[in-house]
């Protein structure tokens, strides 16, 4: 039997290793943040204004290059503060990351109200991310409980999630439901109008339907006519009857559009063979009393409330059409036309009945 020896090895120390940019490389804004990161405090320095002047993104990006070399929580709390200024500031992405650390409770207290609302705030902005982030958070049953009216919020998310991700349908339905304010949305005809833009711009029809009313009233957008009209073409072209309809709207009074009598009637027709009642009925109103002058308007909705009040079905539903339109070319009121549109209902108009059940309880 032979005995072995072994010499223990000598390891001689070698040079530092070299230093290595990030796939993204780096710039003075990447170094400093990393080097923060490393010290007891990484915030010591500009606790009161985290952000230091940079523009919103910048400061996102700095407290993200920061948390990825952050060493201790000292350094993530920094982060967390620094994407929270972010937020503040406006931008969308610095709120998803705040408040995935808000749910999380690192870096600072846990909050799980607050980290919904930020991730909520950025999925609205168009952040994709940040909507799966809080979809997924929500569809656990645990977390669920800690956040009131989840089901409506997850809903919300989902809807988001589904038109970031290309559905044009879902972008429609969430422009409905901003501008109607229902289950679970606030009222937000800006909101609405972006979900309707988005839609249009997928192939939704009736989405550019409704962009086209927004920017023919104002609601949520400027007041654009010649974009109007644009936008109900391409909705009537893509086989919309409303769209046709209110296209017709816009050339028998000249606006946005050249006035045209024949065409706008030969949209009426089209809109109602489709059926649309707002097509039929204006196409019948325009039969009935010629609207060759703007200031023919108010005169034809003096004479058809006087026929409404005489028990005219027809002519009540004619009242609606106007103030549904607007009396002035310019403002509608929506109350007056339900009401006429109710009243033409009690009179026997089956298509008024139709439009009231429309606009819902």
């Amino acid at each position: 039997m032979f005995a072995c020896s072994v010499a223990t090895p000598v390891v001689a120390p070698g040079p530092p290793p070299a230093a290595v940019c990030p796939a993204e490389g780096c710039d003075v804004a990447r170094i400093r943040a990393i080097e923060a990161s490393a010290t007891p405090d990484a915030c010591a320095a500009g606790r009161d204004a985290p952000c230091g002047g940079a523009t919103p993104s910048e400061c996102t990006a700095r407290a993200l290059g920061a948390w990825s070399e952050a060493r201790d929580d000292r350094a993530v709390a920094c982060v967390a503060r620094s994407l929270s200024a972010a937020c503040e500031l406006g931008d969308g992405r610095g709120c998803g990351f705040a408040g995935r650390l808000a749910l999380d409770g690192r870096g600072t207290p846990r909050d799980v109200h607050r980290g919904i609302t930020l991730l909520d705030r950025a999925c609205s902005d168009g952040f994709v991310l940040s909507c799966r982030v809080a979809v997924h958070w929500l569809a656990d049953a645990d977390h669920a409980r800690d956040v009131p009216d989840a089901a409506q919020v997850h809903g919300r998310l989902d809807l988001q999630l589904d038109c970031l991700s290309g559905v044009g349908e879902a972008c429609r339905e969430l422009g409905l439901r901003y501008s109607q304010g229902r289950e679970g949305f606030p009222r937000d005809l800006s909101r609405a109008c972006a979900g309707y833009e988005r839609g249009c711009a997928l192939g939704d029809r009736v989405a550019c339907n409704n962009l086209g009313d927004a920017y023919e009233y104002g609601d949520g957008v400027p007041r654009d006519l010649a974009r109007s009209a644009a936008l109900y073409d391409r909705a009537c072209g893509a086989g919309e009857p409303l769209g046709c309809a209110n296209l017709g709207h816009l050339i028998e009074n000249g606006e946005g559009a050249v006035r045209d009598g024949p065409r706008a009637r030969a949209l009426y027709r089209d809109a109602c063979a489709g059926g649309s009642d707002y097509g039929c009925l204006h196409e019948e109103m325009a039969a009935a009393f010629s609207l060759a002058r703007p200031d023919s308007i108010p005169r034809a909705l003096s004479r058809w409330q006087k026929a409404c009040d005489a028990r005219s079905a027809r002519a009540c539903a004619f009242v609606g059409i106007l103030y549904e339109d607007g009396p002035d070319g310019q403002a509608r009121d929506a109350q007056k036309s339900l009401q006429a549109m109710t009243r033409a209902c009690e009179l026997g108009e089956a298509r008024a009945c139709v439009w009231v059940r429309s606009r819902g309880p």
